[in-house]
């Protein structure tokens, strides 16, 4: 009996042992490659992977809406280096952790949060293979860029606003709703001719049962020591409500803050450091993207729109600002300096004031005569083209931030495949 058993057992081992071989050489993708499963980066690419190029690149599907475009992800690590706005780091550090998922583990982007100003100038410089910035090139170094003949496209990725932080012990949000704030305001208390939070001109905005719980404290007003483009848009926000700020100040990634020369102004680094800044100092006033506020919980200030109604940031009164805005774009190399005016200071009454978007600047000369780095353009490619459409869905939204416009990323998406070959 026993002598029976065994060589059955033996035929159910060797059966066993035939399909298992046979699961682990089934073809992968559906393209005929073997699956390895030592290696989590292709297992896990096939959920979106179509097909594979005779080069080996994985190409796969993005949509965002009715957009549908295909992107290739070269099947080996590469690393891509940006850096700039502080105002979009929380987004692109999720962007670029759910997209190293989605690239199989083959594409790391590294997003350096240094600041509009600096992103600008280490991207010029090619020390980054992109830029990002609350506003796009400026012009000084736009004509930089035109004397050199240099090869480069600007995009914009996702919306988003400059909330205006507060911190007033006194204030009772519950019984009196957000301090309200009108932009001459805001531009006189930077310009130091409102010194105390119980000015008249504050007074008389708030609900009159709560004027008097703003306490005759000096304002102290907090801004951005750092090249930052949420500096350029609240300083063009300023400028557009105040002719005294722009003859005066004026607007870029960084100015000469008048009440600094008074002592009652000081400057923190980066959207993290106003955050924390007016998040820890008394009766302190400053200006961030309002995702930062949000994840701080400090409270925003409600301001005033063109048409007299109160807004604070709110992804809807965001939006508003967007359909009145851009419509369109510009060709990606030309000079982008009057887009973000068209999204400040908007009608409607739901419009909040300071809207932006963020702006993506990327060399496209990466393959040339020259130079032939063709796993990188086609990572940049696939990462921005992601970005612009599976980023701009809800579940890939930082709170915070409001996707872009249809239209727009679709115009952003033809800007890459046009420009950027590989």
């Amino acid at each position: 009996m026993l002598k029976k058993i065994i060589p059955i057992g033996i035929l159910i081992a060797i059966i066993i042992i035939g399909a298992v071989a046979l699961f682990m050489y089934k073809p992968w993708g559906g393209v005929g490659v073997p699956t390895q499963p030592t290696d989590t980066r292709n297992t896990a690419v096939t959920a979106t992977a179509t097909t594979t190029t005779s080069s080996g690149m994985i190409v796969l599907t993005f949509t965002y809406e009715d957009l549908s475009v295909k992107a290739e992800i070269p099947r080996k690590e590469v690393l891509i280096t940006g850096g700039g706005s502080t105002f979009v780091n929380p987004q692109m550090q999720a962007w670029a952790q759910k997209f190293r998922s989605v690239s199989g583990g083959y594409v790391t982007v590294n997003y350096q949060s240094i600041g509009s100003g600096a992103g600008e100038a280490k991207w010029f410089d090619k020390a980054l293979d992109f830029g990002a910035s609350d506003v796009p090139i400026s012009k000084t170094t736009y004509d930089r860029l035109i004397s050199r003949k240099a090869s480069f496209i600007q995009i914009p990725l996702i919306a988003g606003a400059v909330g205006i932080i507060y911190n007033i012990p006194e204030w009772d949000e519950s019984k009196c709703g957000p301090l309200r704030l009108s932009g001459d305001v805001i531009a006189d208390i930077y310009l130091g001719k409102i010194l105390y939070w119980d000015d008249d001109r504050i007074k008389m905005q708030q609900v009159e049962e709560c004027r008097s719980l703003l306490p005759h404290e000096i304002i102290r007003g907090i801004h951005r020591s750092d090249g930052s483009g949420t500096t350029a848009l609240f300083t063009l926000y300023l400028s557009t409500v105040s002719s005294e700020w722009k003859t005066r100040v004026g607007t870029g990634y960084t100015v000469e803050w008048p009440r600094d020369a008074m002592g009652y102004g000081e400057g923190a680094r980066g959207n993290e450091g106003v955050s924390a800044k007016v998040k820890g100092t008394k009766y302190s006033i400053g200006y961030v993207e309002y995702s930062y506020a949000v994840a701080n919980k400090i409270p925003m200030a409600a301001l005033k729109n063109k048409d007299g109604f109160y807004i604070v940031p709110s992804a809807e009164a965001v939006m508003e600002a967007l359909k009145r805005g851009a419509k369109d774009l510009p060709p990606p190399s030309s000079f982008w300096g009057d887009v973000p005016a068209t999204l400040i200071n908007r009608e409607g009454e739901k419009t909040y004031p300071i809207v932006g978007m963020v702006y993506a600047f990327i060399y496209t000369d990466i393959v040339s005569d020259i130079v032939s780095n063709k796993d990188l353009a086609a990572a940049l490619s696939a990462f921005f083209k992601w970005v612009l459409t599976e980023g701009q869905k809800p579940e890939n939204i930082v709170t915070g931030y409001v996707p872009l416009p249809k239209e727009l990323a679709a115009k952003a998406i033809k800007y890459i495949e046009d420009y950027l070959k590989y």
